[in-house]
Order: structure tokens, then sequence, then C-alpha cells
């Protein structure tokens, strides 16, 4: 189960790309959580439809369920974008990755989970690898081309709001992946599952926004007609271009990594299937020297050896 948890982190680096490329695109960070979030339930919904996984969850499973969304989705997706836009990717992911040690300690306090020695060994091997290979600046772009591409994923300013989001964020997904992890033990449905963490979600986002003033400020009512600004403009659709690269974000980090996540918390420890999911940082590097033609500093090499090593660690029997 806990390759499930490894796969996740990946999905999630490479959304992760993706969101940092849009998200001035289709709005702003929250825009972009309420594309993500509506696209995402859709397809959940549908996934789960044609699997027939409806009938695995029970009506136990919905506090916790709303729990995990109201936290991991409606606070945390939104800060985490927040604080891609306002700090960087690379930054963002860094300090995500404390959403490991706030679960690792989350399931010791709530959950009584304990962790072995070799577990404990691999955990710790992970995180400092993450902080090792994340926590240097690259080298400058080698490629021509890839200059516009370098200016999108460039560091900025660091900037005490972006940290504080970035924290807020990892603790979000932390309280989330705690309180997901007594309902997977019942072997629901991950996708059935998902879609409902979704709607949650969905419907808290967009009644936020619908409900706003700022929403529909570009119209005004003239003879009982609202002129000047439209349904379109007040829900603030995207291009076509645009819309599709979200769609294809949303399906490869939420809709297939974190119901990845949720099949690994069948099997694994919250500390675990925490740590192995908050790789992102680690496995966005190349990632985004392929993207941008940013070299790889020395201490992302031996930092992605050493969470290599740790996750080794925590396979080992």
């Amino acid at each position: 189960m806990a390759l499930f948890a490894l796969g996740t982190s990946l999905c999630i680096a490479l959304a992760t790309l993706i969101s940092a490329e849009v998200v001035k695109a289709v709005g702003g960070p929250m825009a972009l959580s309420r594309w993500r979030m509506l696209i995402g339930f859709l397809m959940l919904v549908a996934i789960a439809t044609v699997v027939g996984g409806w009938g695995s969850v029970s009506a136990r499973h919905f506090p916790l369920i709303l729990l995990s969304s109201l936290v991991a989705i409606v606070v945390a997706d939104p800060a985490l974008n927040a604080g891609i836009a306002l700090i960087g990717a690379r930054r963002t992911g860094l300090i995500f990755s404390l959403s490991a040690p706030f679960a690792a300690v989350l399931g010791f306090l709530v959950l009584g989970e304990t962790l072995g020695p070799s577990q404990l060994v691999g955990c710790v091997l992970v995180t400092c690898g993450i902080v090792i290979a994340v926590g240097f600046k690259h080298g400058p772009a080698t490629r021509p081309e890839a200059a516009h591409k370098s200016f999108v994923h460039a560091e900025v300013r660091l900037s005490a709001a972006g940290v504080l989001l970035a924290v807020l964020a990892a603790f979000g997904q932390a309280v989330g992946i705690l309180s997901m992890r007594p309902v997977m033990l019942d072997h629901p449905d991950p996708f059935a599952v998902m879609a409902l963490r979704g709607l949650v979600a969905v419907v808290v986002l967009w009644a936020y926004h619908l409900g706003s003033p700022k929403t529909w400020k570009s119209g005004t009512w003239k003879s009982g007609t609202w002129k000047s600004g439209t349904w379109k403009s007040g829900i603030g659709i995207p291009d076509g271009q645009t819309l599709a690269r979200v769609s294809l974000g949303v399906f490869i980090g939420y809709v297939a990594g974190m119901s990845m996540l949720m099949i690994a918390l069948t099997g694994t420890s919250v500390a675990v299937a925490s740590t192995l999911s908050s790789m992102a940082p680690v496995a966005i590097l190349p990632m985004l020297w392929l993207r941008t033609g940013n070299r790889l500093a020395w201490p992302s090499w031996v930092g992605a050896c050493v969470t290599v090593l740790g996750t080794a660690v925590l396979f080992w029997r």
C-alpha cells in the first residue's frame, strides 16, 4: 500500500508544476481551487458511478469526510495555491513537506499510532532529504528558449504571508489525512470517498464566491435586466486552453494522486503515508529542470539520494 502513497507524491509534483503555470491565467489561487474542485468532483462522480462504489460509503463516514474536506480542501488547497503564487513552487513544496511530521504527531496523539525503529529512521531520512534537496537555490536557466518558462517558476522574494500560508496548507493536509484514516480502514471505494470530499468543497467554495458582491461588481441592474456584467464574467470561466490545463492537473493531482493516497491509508499508518506522499518537492526538481532548463545544484542530488534511501528503509521488512 505504501507504493500508492509514493505514487501520490509523483502526481502532486506534476500537478503543482501545472498549477504554477495556470494560477494567474485562471484568476488567482481561489479561482484555481474552485475550478479544480468542480472539475475533480465531476470526474470522480463519473468514475465512482461506473465502478459502482457509492454503496461502499456509509452515513457514519460523513462527519470525518466533512472534516477532511473543510480542512484539507476548503482551507489548505487555496492556502497552498496562494503560497505558490507568493513564494514559488519550490519553497512552498519545501514548507508543505511539514505535513509529514504534523501527521506523525497527530497520528500518535489522536489515533495512538506508533512507528517502529526502521519506520522512524525512514521518515526522518525522507524529511531530511526533502529539506536538503529543496532548501537550496538552483542554477540559472541554461536554454534561452526556456526563459519564459523559467520566469513562471522563478524564485520570488520570501514573504511571511507566503510562509504562513504554506504552513497552514501543510497542517490542513495532515488533519485531512488523519481524518480519512478511520474511514479508509472500512475499505470504501476511494473514488466515492473523494467525490464526497469534493462535493463539500465545491459547495463551500462556490457559495462563497457567488455570494460575494465583488463577484458581480462588473454589472448593473437596469430596467429589471442585468447589464454589462454577465453570468460568464461573474463566474469567471477561463478560456478553453487554460481550462484544459487545469483539468489535466486536476486529473493527475487530485483524481489519481489523492485517490491513491486514500488507498494507501487502508494499509499504511498516517505517518508513513504522509511521509511518502510528501516527496513531491523532490519529485518536482527534475520536472522543473526539464521544463525550465534550470540546472540542479549538487545539494538537490544529495537530498534526492537521501530521500531515496529513506524510502528504501520504509519499504524494508
